[in-house]
């Protein structure tokens, strides 16, 4: 035997998996999340919306017909007497009636229209919500999903924060001992040239012999210098190669102290000297134009750097000193100021 095909009254899904109510009327099937009902709740009789429309209010007290029949006749609102003689004439139809009529149909359509209206905007309304359900746990999910991430971030964020600093300070902690060790191994490089000077712009010829210019100059400066008395002399290469001044020579004596007694004799020769007769390449022998020779201490290269700025700086600021003693560098503005020693280039900034 085939069953009968089931009627459904609220969406068009026919899915009869869900729950649902079928009409005690009608004999319809709504799903139970069409009609928004509880389904805990249960229902031995049930009639649809559609159905409580069409049926008519009995509290209503006039005589107004449920349909319109031309082949009804309407009663006057006044009824006969018990022993009053029948009417053979039926009552004529009435404007007002006719009226009644009307508004009756009119009304129960506008119920039944209300009633299926209001159940498929509930349907809509249901699907709708399931659809936005789905869509507020996907976003619900994502957004507890993100905020994992979001704080496994701030985790590796504070981490590398921490290895940052730690790595700053490690790095000012070794940037603080290189300039300790470089400062150490500039001093121990210059304590190995306490016994050396440096003579600037000699002139150089082939097959020359240095170390007799050498004891030349120290008669010229009444510093007698012997052979022996000089371990090592030399010239060094330029650090400006475009410079057109010769070499230097670089002479290491056999003591500090004989290298303290030459250098202080050239500075007291020059003392006693007008510019034009100070130290001189005509005072050994060089023939051509004079130019000045210049007797300074032999300075490590950090030092030559710091020397040459800061007589470049001293120079801008107006200062009037700036020598070398003992591998230091001092300055001084006047004869009446106070020196100002300079140790690195920090220092520099003492230059005011």
């Amino acid at each position: 035997m085939v069953e009968p095909v089931m009627k459904w009254g609220c969406c068009q899904l026919t899915d009869q998996t869900e729950e649902f109510l079928q009409c005690d009327r009608c004999k319809k099937a709504f799903h139970y999340k069409c009609l928004a009902l509880d389904l805990s709740r249960e229902l031995t009789a049930w009639t649809c919306p559609i159905c409580i429309s069409k049926t008519p209010n009995v509290n209503n007290n006039d005589n107004t017909p449920v349909r319109f029949n031309l082949n009804i006749t309407v009663r006057n609102n006044k009824r006969p007497a018990l022993q009053s003689p029948s009417d053979p004439s039926p009552a004529p139809i009435t404007e007002n009636g006719i009226r009644a009529i009307i508004e009756d149909v009119i009304g129960n359509q506008m119920e039944t229209l209300l009633g299926k209206f209001t159940l498929t905007m509930r349907t809509m309304l249901n699907n709708e919500l399931k659809s936005m359900r789905e869509e507020i746990k996907d976003i619900r999910d994502s957004v507890s999903f993100i905020s994992l991430q979001y704080e496994d971030i701030l985790k590796e964020s504070k981490e590398d924060k921490q290895k940052i600093k730690g790595l700053q300070e490690q790095n000012e902690s070794m940037l603080s001992t290189m300039n300790d060790m470089s400062t150490r191994l500039n001093n121990l490089e210059q304590q190995t040239r306490a016994s050396n000077l440096e003579i600037q712009c000699v002139p150089q010829k082939k097959n020359e012999n240095i170390i007799d210019i050498v004891m030349k100059l120290g008669k010229i400066i009444n510093t007698e210098v012997k052979k022996e008395e000089i371990f090592h002399c030399t010239r060094v290469m330029k650090s400006n190669n475009n410079s057109n001044r010769p070499k230097s020579i670089i002479v290491q004596f056999s003591t500090p102290r004989l290298r303290d007694s030459f250098l202080a004799a050239s500075i007291n020769f020059n003392k006693s000297k007008c510019i034009t007769e100070k130290l001189n390449t005509l005072h050994l022998g060089f023939e051509g134009e004079k130019s000045p020779i210049y007797v300074t201490e032999h300075l490590s290269p950090a030092n030559k750097i710091l020397h040459s700025a800061t007589r470049i700086k001293a120079k801008e600021k107006g200062y009037k000193h700036v020598w070398v003693r003992g591998g230091r560098i001092y300055v001084r503005k006047n004869d009446f100021t106070e020196f100002i020693l300079i140790r690195n280039t920090g220092s520099l900034n003492k230059i005011v």
